[in-house]
C-alpha cells in the first residue's frame, strides 16, 4: 500500500513539476558573460573616424581599459560556455589615439589556459 501511495504521489507531482516555471527556460542553453561583438559590428567601426563615444554608445563601457603612452586600449570580453559544442572566449579590442579616434581594432580568441577553471575544464585544458 505504501509503495502504491508513493508511486501515485510521484505520478501526480511529476506533471506539476514540469508545468512549473523554472529559472532557466532552456536547461541546455549556454552560459554567457560579457559583450559579444560580431565581426560585422567590428567591421562597421572605421579606423580614423569612429570615436570613443561611438563605441561606448554602441557597446557600453568596456570590460577593461589600458593606457599605453598616448594610446588608450579598450577590451570587450565575451565568454560563452555551451552545453554542447565548442566554447567561445574572445576579446574585441579597440585602440584610440590621444584625440579619442579609433586607431586600430582587432578580435582575439583565447588559446590555451584562460585562468578561469570552469572554462579551462570545459575546454579540456
Amino acid at each position: 500500500m505504501r509503495a502504491t501511495t508513493l508511486a501515485f504521489s510521484l505520478l501526480i507531482a511529476a506533471p506539476l513539476a514540469l508545468a512549473a516555471p523554472s529559472a532557466h527556460a532552456n536547461p541546455f542553453g549556454a552560459y554567457t558573460t560579457g559583450t559579444e561583438i560580431t565581426q560585422q559590428q567590428l567591421d562597421a567601426a572605421e579606423v580614423g573616424k569612429t570615436t570613443q563615444d561611438d563605441v561606448r554608445g554602441a557597446f557600453g563601457a568596456p570590460s577593461r581599459r589600458e593606457q599605453l603612452g598616448d594610446t588608450q586600449v579598450w577590451y570587450y570580453d565575451f565568454v560563452k560556455i555551451k552545453s554542447f559544442g565548442k566554447n567561445i572566449q574572445e576579446a574585441t579590442v579597440f585602440e584610440f589615439g590621444k584625440t579619442g579616434v579609433l586607431s586600430a581594432k582587432s578580435k582575439t580568441n583565447a588559446v590555451g589556459k584562460t585562468g578561469n577553471p570552469l572554462i579551462d575544464a570545459a575546454n579540456g585544458k
